[in-house]
């Protein structure tokens, strides 16, 4: 049996476009894999600048608050010295003051006679005498508000100590400096609040040492892949940040109004406000590849939310930014793809020399089989006829015992004889009529098992003149000969009297039908359903392996036929169903 070309070919069309695919799948994962494992990077990264900035952002409150404390004890010091009523008190007395106390300055505050608004009535600091209303400061002019009324504070912003408030260090509004440190101490003794301020120059450096823009600048130095980091006000980034009006008539922006906190922000993309909103939004990191002047980039957003320190309110929420180079990424990619690629080959190629010796192998297996079983219905079928020569051979003697039989009168033995003789010739006849030479071959090699077995073997076959020869007969005489052979095992169980095996064949509706059938033993029924499980065996020891009814199985739905097996009056009946086509 040849093996049709056609069919090895589609396989291997159908392998190639396997491996393709598999191959096109692997490109995307493992690139998916590294951009994950990047963006993963990226935010373990990030998650330890934070962690760094909280740290600094801690040790720069606590540098705050001790500014603060001395801040309050300078205006303890300038109430021990100053009038009661602010009146009463200089510009210049107020300057000295300050430069004994080693302060930047003191400024007094009072109702300014508009309501309950505050301004600033003497101060050292001619610029802060500009400032005559402090309703626009926000939660500081409640602060204010609440020392003059109540001498304590109570909002969650800023420091509080008894008769003292401290904002977080500023931008001043009179533009007397780029960044001070205020405190406000009122104890109801007289009719101002002290103000006093130094240059936070002392914050300053401190940041600079152990601040978030210290970090980033040192995680930069450590990961030479990463391109920037900036650090996203939480608030007022993508939006036009409030500008406030100094007296001197400058605008300023307060230091947490600033739409970048921490870091550098050079390398902006189409679709940084909307990555940045989604990472607040959902909590989570947030990591996509972008194009920056031409250049692929990895962006990574991972949101710092606010947290209390100390119970006191002074941070900002801010996003963390990362820009990473991808190009590493797909340089990488590009060097793993060529040995990958080179691996595919071989494999491909590989792969296909193997499935060509496997199509051999089960080519020429098929082809042995085949041959094996014709082998077998040559030697069934010369067995058969063998039988027709030797019943010519033995015709002139049959011919010649009749005539004596006749010649001496001997009528009872004469007829005798003739019947056993027209039994024999009928029986090869009705072997012959089958139709199909294979299965004639086989019933008449379980014929002579049956006549060894002394069992009663009925066979009845119409319409296999219709089959042809090939594959499909060789697997039929397979079926046909494990259901006979397993019924002439089941009744050799059996007293010689009950031996019976009834074999059946037919066509009907395009479909060849069999039914083989013999006695089972009382209270031996075989479990239906495990009869065609490899190994089950309803036959105790000997040589039964419980491979005969599984072969019958997967030929038969190998062909998509069906078999259905029942048991009636004492009788086992397997039924077989196959399309002739």
């Amino acid at each position: 049996m040849r093996t049709n070309r056609s069919v090895i070919y589609v396989t291997f069309i159908i392998v190639i476009l396997l491996l393709i695919t598999n191959n096109t799948s692997y490109y995307w994962y493992t690139k998916s894999l590294l951009t994950q494992a990047l963006a993963d990077r990226m935010e373990s990264t990030a998650n330890q600048i934070r962690t760094s900035i909280e740290q600094a952002e801690e040790g720069s409150f606590f540098v705050e608050d001790m500014i603060g404390e001395q801040l309050r004890s300078a205006a303890i010091f300038a109430k021990s010295q100053l009038d009661p009523d602010w009146h009463n008190v200089t510009n210049e007395q107020l300057a000295a003051l300050a430069k004994e106390a080693d302060v930047s300055g003191y400024s007094l505050m009072t109702r300014s006679g508009k309501g309950d608004d505050i301004m600033v009535g003497r101060s050292s600091e001619p610029k802060e005498l500009t400032i005559t209303s402090t309703i626009a400061f926000g939660y500081w002019f409640t602060a204010f508000d609440q020392l003059l009324k109540n001498r304590q504070v109570t909002i969650p912003e800023g420091q509080k100590l008894p008769n003292f408030w401290s904002g977080i260090y500023e931008v001043p509004a009179s533009g007397s400096s780029d960044v001070s440190k205020f405190g406000y101490f009122y104890d109801g003794t007289g009719n101002y609040l002290i103000c006093v301020f130094v240059n936070a120059d002392k914050i300053q450096t401190f940041k600079n040492i152990v601040g978030a823009d210290t970090v980033m600048k040192k995680t930069l130095a450590n990961n030479p892949d990463i391109l920037e980091i900036a650090g996203l006000n939480g608030v007022t980034f993508g939006t036009e940040p409030k500008a406030y009006k100094g007296t001197d008539g400058a605008t300023f922006v307060s230091v947490y109004d600033r739409p970048v906190l921490y870091g550098t922000y050079t390398m902006p993309t189409p679709d940084d406000q909307a990555n940045y909103r989604k990472s607040i939004d959902t909590g989570k990191p947030v990591s996509v590849v972008e194009h920056w002047n031409g250049k692929p980039i990895l962006k990574t957003f991972v949101y710092v939310p606010v947290k209390k320190v100390m119970e006191v309110q002074r941070e900002m929420p801010f996003v963390i930014s990362i820009v990473t180079d991808y190009q590493s990424i797909e340089n990488t990619l590009q060097k793993q793809l060529i040995q990958l690629a080179l691996l595919i080959i071989f494999f491909t190629l590989f792969s296909l020399a193997l499935l060509y010796f496997i199509f051999r192998f089960v080519a020429k297996s098929r082809e042995t089989a085949v041959q094996t079983t014709q082998e077998m219905y040559i030697q069934n079928v010369d067995l058969m006829f063998a039988t027709i020569r030797s019943q010519r051979h033995d015709f002139l003697n049959h011919v010649q015992t009749l005539y004596a039989m006749i010649s001496k009168g001997k009528k009872e033995d004469q007829m005798r004889y003739m019947k056993e003789l027209i039994e024999e010739i009928n029986e090869v006849n009705d072997i012959i009529r089958i139709g199909q030479p294979a299965i004639a071959a086989l019933i008449q090699a379980k014929i002579a098992i049956a006549m060894h077995t002394k069992t009663v073997f009925n066979y009845q076959f119409t319409g296999m003149d219709e089959l042809s020869l090939g594959v499909k007969s060789v697997d039929i005489v397979k079926i046909l000969g494990n259901l006979i052979d397993n019924a002439f095992d089941e009744t050799a169980m059996f007293p010689v009297e009950d031996r019976i095996v009834t074999v059946h064949g037919w066509t009907e509706n395009g479909f060849m039908k069999f039914s083989v059938s013999n006695p089972i033993r009382p209270n031996h029924a075989p479990d239906v359903k495990q009869l065609f499980a490899i190994g089950y065996s309803s036959k105790g020891g000997g040589d039964h392996q419980g491979l005969g009814l599984p072969v019958v199985k997967e030929r038969v739905e190998y062909y998509r036929g069906s078999i259905d097996v029942s048991i009636e009056d004492g009788y086992i009946i397997f039924q077989i169903s196959i399309p002739m086509q």
